[in-house]
């Protein structure tokens, strides 16, 4: 005897047995999807593709068998109604809208073809097996298969409470009591009239931040305190996840008359980022209950609500998302509008869905029913869809000049009105408070506009890591432009060639740069030179489409390039970043990175945007700049390299109270992780981020909570940021198997816009997939793990990480062969087995003048005033050829270093105390050698450490080895003072001349 295995199930969630309860007091308790438009559907076509579709997303044909939905195998009945068109009736008392769907025996779903000329269509399904989402889902299944096309299928056997509970999420519910008022008080429809009622209305125009201008109205016509419901889909947290099941968990918004749309849109967004929709899977403890308890507590709240007007929320706003009618259209029908019907629920007084699609926004309402609420619906409707009007014919709100969606400027607008008097910045001149903060950059933002700074412009910023610097960044965005940092530790010639490469007009500067900053006619503000209060609030005008800042990166020609990121982009990656670097008010994150880099904009912009400070750290890094970030008591979270973690571990530094250390910039491998993990030890939260600049910082994150493995293989980068995409496909764009190398595409909101004037370059990088998706495509090979984590494997081209940042050895080369004395060069890329990182070398044929040695000195005085130092090469071989293989490209085996140079010649000047010197030569020599992994006897005087292939966090190891073994802490401080300024022309004599004055003055201290 056999038995039926069924084809799908899985367990009801404890929402569904909520809606289970629902069902019968108020029927029919259907979500459904209204389709309209030209020519006719066949009712035989129609049936067979709602049965693929169906078999495709079996969660449409499921029934209840005891605590669990199961698969009938029975496809969802289309019913064929000539006789009735939407029109034949007011939507509440259409009795196809009205028909019982039954969970126990079936069907859960079905499929209504109306009017007779066929050709409206209505998607229904029993709330309590799939949401809004979900229906869209399988609505879009059945015109795949009425086109011809195959089906993607939603097969994903998951519930709410599963998905929540492996995103690891264990937050507090909101408390809900039955105080929040209806829009209409009371509600007893007369003997005849209908329970609930349902109102349909069209605007023209997409408006942005519709849920908020619809809460704020809905708020003033409550008149008082308000709770707005607004469901979130849960898939948001899963890019891959394809349910019909139900996926939607509430955020509830607070509001009062006179708070505007822009500040409930600010906390709409904060929840967001926050995830707080998925503290809410267990609210009220309803769920836990027997189906028939729960009802009978229900029923008691229906009657309750409707006699006294008290209600757990006021309303409902659900925002389905966008519809592409073509993808609901096929041969002989053609879509022309589709809307979504809100479920009665007697729990609630109004429910309002809106959905968009072709340019128009669709608003169905439904509502609880009694005397003169008609009346009073229709009024609200009108104040709706006026306001919603008004916004689309491109009229800016009188009153409310604020952002209309999620942006930088918007959230840390919420947090300064939240909390004014949290800590914002710690610098080595003062601190600022969030309200601080915000009044100063109103000035800076007042005066940039009062120069002709206008929305979407970019003004460069040119200022060390101060205070003024973190105002001037805030005062860009809050005039509504983007910021372009520039580090003025960068050469005249590389910011004055960005200056004209971006073409702005406006600088921000501090005192101390602002003669560099003073390019052509660029207008220079200097930041020092304003007060710190008494602008007018500045108008929050950005958009997430605008731009939030522009960095520069190497490019392969010789001429870097300026990545442009949006406010969108920033926003999405807070949605995870919060979650991933627990950021929060006790977040303090430490910036010591050029300030040029995106890494200093996730320094900048992620402590900013979620309640946390940002720790400015005004040196550059050596050994006791990291003593002080790690065993110090402010900072507590922060990004590094693998080259930087290295020496961090070399050192030998015991952090204390760090809840966040993320590595990332390069390829980080296990044995080196290992070590970290127990250097951090396990309160900090361990993480291998990846992210190139045209992905807004960082676009996938492997949390290091276990043990990482010590064997000598790369970590893991991790899983996608939310609603990033990623596809991993071969030369020909095709997707290859799990487990097999392929190129790194990413898609979604955190997509860069392209480069700043390099249309050519964008078109290159930033392309259309065949599904019509637009990507970026990074250069980076990948390949996907078991359970789904990408493994970094290398790169495409001749792209290069030095110290986390992103090196086109040809924009070297170009520079090197600037020099007057280089007849022709060529930049590789070489690891470094022993220390685990890239360095870069340079092969040089000299012109008949040259000389080796000489050559080698004068190319890095020459590059110094060129390019940043991680550009410097760590080698510098003089060749008397370069060879190239039969194809013409470089042939890097057959490159040799016999000639390579050795460094300056004898330094006769460094130091006064010679015979103290050579009296640590020996000492310091053997620390070289050991930094630098080279024979001790081939070290004299005159050996320049980064001619060895050192670079300058090899020197930070070196420096703090000789700081504490020949020193001692009393001169370690003048130590490394001294020798800051010798970071291109660091000889053995040198070190050893400034170690006997630092040792000079620690035994006179």
């Amino acid at each position: 005897m056999s038995s039926v295995v069924p084809l799908f199930e899985r367990p009801i969630s404890p929402t569904e047995r909520l809606y289970l309860a629902m069902q019968t007091l108020a029927p029919p308790f259907a979500i459904q999807l209204v389709i309209q438009g030209t020519g006719s559907i066949d009712e035989r076509d129609l049936s067979v593709a709602v049965a693929g579709a169906s078999e495709s997303c079996p969660g449409a044909r499921l029934v209840r068998r005891g605590e669990r939905w199961v698969d009938s195998g029975i496809a969802p009945p289309v019913v064929v109604a000539a006789e009735h068109s939407l029109s034949d009736a007011p939507l509440d008392d259409h009795p196809m809208l009205s028909r019982p769907l039954d969970p126990e025996h079936g069907p859960t779903c079905e499929v209504l073809l109306l009017g007779s000329a066929r050709n409206t269509l209505v998607l229904r399904a029993f709330h309590g097996v799939m949401d809004g989402r979900g229906l869209h889902l399988w609505a879009a299944e059945v015109f795949r298969l009425l086109r011809g096309e195959r089906t993607l299928g939603a097969r994903d056997a998951i519930a709410d409470h599963s998905l929540v509970e492996s995103l690891g999420v264990d937050g507090k519910p909101t408390a809900l009591l039955p105080t929040a008022r209806s829009p209409f008080g009371r509600a007893r429809p007369a003997p005849g009239e209908p329970d609930f009622l349902w109102r349909r209305r069209t605007v023209d125009g997409i408006s942005p931040a519709v849920v908020a201008r619809i809460a704020d109205l809905i708020t003033t016509a409550v008149g008082g305190k308000t709770r707005i419901m607004v469901p979130v889909d849960l898939r948001r947290h899963d890019k891959d996840l394809r349910s019909t099941a139900n996926l939607a968990l509430p955020l509830f918004l607070d509001a009062v008359p006179g708070d505007g749309w822009s500040r409930i849109h600010a906390r709409l967004l904060r929840g967001m980022v926050e995830s707080r929709e998925l503290g809410e899977m267990n609210n009220g403890g309803l769920q836990k209950m027997p189906v028939w308890m729960a009802r009978a507590i229900l029923r008691t709240g229906m009657s309750v609500g409707a006699r006294t007007g008290g209600n757990l929320v006021s309303a409902i706003v659900s925002h389905t998302g966008t519809v592409d009618l073509d993808e609901l259209s096929c041969d002989g029908f053609s879509a022309s509008e589709v809307w979504g019907l809100p479920v009665h629920t007697g729990m609630v007084p109004l429910s309002i869905a809106v959905l968009e699609a072709r340019g128009r926004t669709e608003l169905v309402v439904s509502c609880r029913n009694g005397a003169g609420i008609g009346p009073r619906l229709e009024r609200l409707l009108d104040d709706i869809t006026g306001a919603l009007e008004t916004q689309t014919e491109g009229q800016p709100a009188e009153t409310e000049p604020s952002p209309p969606g999620p942006t930088v400027t918007s959230v840390f607008g919420d947090l300064v009105r939240d909390a004014p008097d949290a800590l914002a910045a710690i610098g080595p001149d003062g601190r600022l408070s969030y309200g601080e903060l915000d009044a100063r950059a109103d000035v800076v933002a007042a005066e940039l506009r009062a120069r002709g700074v206008r929305r979407g412009d970019v003004v460069a910023l040119l200022a060390r890591r101060t205070l003024d610097a973190v105002v001037g960044h805030l005062g860009i965005l809050k005039a509504g432009a983007a910021f372009l940092a520039l580090d003025p530790k960068h050469p005249d010639e590389r910011i004055i060639g960005i200056l004209a490469d971006s073409g702005v007009r406006h600088c921000v500067t501090e005192r101390a740069s602002s003669e560099r900053a003073a390019f052509g006619d660029t207008d220079v503000l200097v930041v020092d030179d304003l007060p710190h209060s008494g602008a007018e609030k500045a108008a929050d005008v950005a958009t997430p489409d605008d731009l939030v800042y522009v960095t520069y990166t190497s490019g392969s020609t010789g001429r870097p390039k300026g990545v442009q990121v949006e406010h969108r982009g920033i926003v999405n990656l807070m949605r995870s970043a919060t979650d991933w670097y627990r950021l929060g008010p006790e977040t303090r994150y430490a910036h010591y990175h050029t300030q040029a880099a995106d890494m200093a904009c996730a320094a900048l912009l992620l402590p900013l945007l979620s309640g946390g400070a940002v720790v400015l750290i005004p040196d550059d890094v050596n050994h006791l700049v990291l003593s002080e970030m790690l065993e110090g008591p402010t900072v507590n979270t922060m990004m590094v390299t693998p080259s930087l973690l290295e020496v961090i571990v070399r050192l030998e530094l015991r952090p204390e109270g760090m809840r966040a250390v993320s590595i990332g910039g390069e390829a980080l491998h296990g044995p080196l992780a290992a070590r970290a993990r127990d250097l951090l030890g396990p309160e900090c939260r361990l993480l291998n981020s990846y992210g190139p600049a045209e992905m807004s910082i960082v676009c996938t994150a492997q949390v290091l909570d276990d043990e990482p493995s010590a064997a000598a293989l790369p970590v893991p980068i991790g899983s996608p940021a939310a609603d990033t995409t990623i596809h991993l496909l071969d030369r020909d764009r095709a997707p290859v198997p799990d487990g097999e190398v392929g190129e790194l595409y990413f898609g979604g909101p955190q997509v860069a816009r392209g480069y700043l004037n390099r249309p050519e370059v964008t078109a290159e990088r930033f392309v259309t997939l065949a599904a019509g998706e637009r990507c970026y495509r990074t250069g980076d090979l990948a390949r996907r793990l078991p359970g789904g984590a990408l493994e970094f494997a290398g790169r495409v081209d001749s792209q290069v990480k030095i110290r986390g940042n992103r090196v086109e050895p040809g924009e070297v080369q170009a520079a090197v062969e600037q020099h007057p004395l280089v007849a022709r060069a060529a930049v590789v890329a070489v690891r470094r087995a022993e220390r685990g990182d890239n360095i870069l070398a340079a092969y040089v044929v000299g012109t008949a003048e040259a000389g080796g040695a000489e050559l080698a000195q004068q190319l890095r005085a020459f590059l110094a005033q060129k390019v940043p130092a991680y550009m410097i090469p760590a080698e510098i071989h003089v060749v008397d050829e370069i060879p190239m293989t039969a194809n013409g490209k470089l042939d890097s085996a057959a490159l040799s270093a016999d000639t390579a140079a050795a460094g300056p010649g004898t330094d006769a000047g460094s130091g006064p105390e010679p015979e103290a010197a050579r009296r640590h030569e020996h000492e310091i020599a053997a620390i070289w050698a050991k930094v630098l992994v080279v024979d001790v006897s081939t070290l004299r005087a005159d050996s320049d450490f980064f001619a060895l292939g050192g670079d300058s966090l090899a020197s930070v190891e070196m420096l703090s080895q000789v700081s504490r073994t020949v020193i001692g802490r009393a001169g370690e401080a003048a130590f490394v003072a001294e020798l800051d300024d010798l970071v291109h022309h660091l000889t053995l004599g040198r070190v050893c001349a400034a170690a006997a004055r630092a040792q000079g003055l620690g035994d006179l201290a």
